[in-house]
């Protein structure tokens, strides 16, 4: 899966090794040449080109897979020449230098030096690097299993996340819907109570301020006859002297002072939140 997404990710990058064309879209590669094609010059330039006869094209998806392992052609050890003597070929592996070597390799440079056979040596390199191979791609896919499950974790964890803080929000937002329309019924309780207690004291603050009026004109009255120098005011006065004094009304209105109490508090320490509830009112 990881190289089948490396392939994918060369398409998008890597050009044409015939046209260089950007718009060209890379799709094939020439197992003999190494070269990636577009689809284009795969079928008028290179399957045209003599050299190309017999060439083994495939699908750039299929690289990698065990059907284009079997279509790579075999390496010609046979036929392999010498690096530093260009007219020699190949013949023996050198296990010290760990270099392959022609004839005059082994006797002017790698004298005494324990030698293998040549076919031996690169078939043992071979699966050397094909086990290598295998346990990179077993890797790659532990890695790709594990990316996949942290991905996975990482939106259910995300999810998670904002599920809880919708709850969170929505619940706030009830309970403040709630404590409000609680306070705005504790606020009109408290006001239909008050009014009924205010109107009340009125009535009777009034009924205070009459009579405390009609003692101050009978008063007057009584400053005014004893300050008369007539005697015969005095005795005229007698007759219409009202003795009664005006009742004292007798009120059995009480007060109740009300008080609000707040809700219990659960108070912890440090970073820890404070939790509240709103309270009560009541009469002392």
């Amino acid at each position: 899966m990881a190289f089948l997404k490396s392939i994918e990710k060369a398409q998008n990058q890597a050009l044409c090794q015939f046209c260089e064309e950007k718009e060209s879209k890379i799709k094939w590669k020439c197992i003999n040449c190494d070269l990636l094609l577009c689809q284009l010059c795969t079928t008028r330039i290179h399957s045209k080109i003599k050299a190309s006869k017999g060439h083994k094209i495939i699908n750039l998806k299929d690289c990698g897979t065990e059907d284009a392992t079997n279509k790579t052609p075999k390496v010609d050890l046979k036929n392999m020449q010498c690096e530093t003597h260009s007219e020699q070929k190949y013949w023996m592996y050198c296990t010290e230098c760990r270099i392959p070597i022609c004839t005059d390799c082994s006797t002017e440079t790698h004298q005494k030096h324990e030698l293998r056979n040549f076919n031996e040596v690169f078939d043992t390199i071979v699966s050397e690097i094909k086990e290598l191979k295998g346990r990179i791609e077993m890797e790659m896919q532990w890695y790709e299993n594990e990316g996949a499950k942290f991905k996975q974790l990482l939106s259910d964890g995300k999810q998670n996340f904002q599920e809880t803080k919708d709850k969170i929000l929505k619940t706030e937002k009830e309970m403040k819907e709630t404590i409000s329309r609680y306070a705005s019924d504790l606020l009109q309780d408290l006001e239909t109570k008050w009014r009924l207690l205010e109107k009340k004291f009125k009535v009777e603050l009034s009924s205070l301020a009459k009579n405390q009026t009609d003692l101050e004109s009978q008063k007057d009255i009584l400053n005014e006859t004893l300050q008369s120098k007539q005697s015969l005011d005095i005795f005229t006065a007698r007759k219409g002297l009202n003795k009664e004094l005006a009742k004292k009304p007798l009120s059995t209105i009480q007060l109740k002072k009300t008080q609000f109490i707040p809700g219990i508090r659960f108070k912890k320490f440090k970073s820890e939140i404070n939790y509240q509830l709103f309270g009560y009112v009541t009469d002392i």
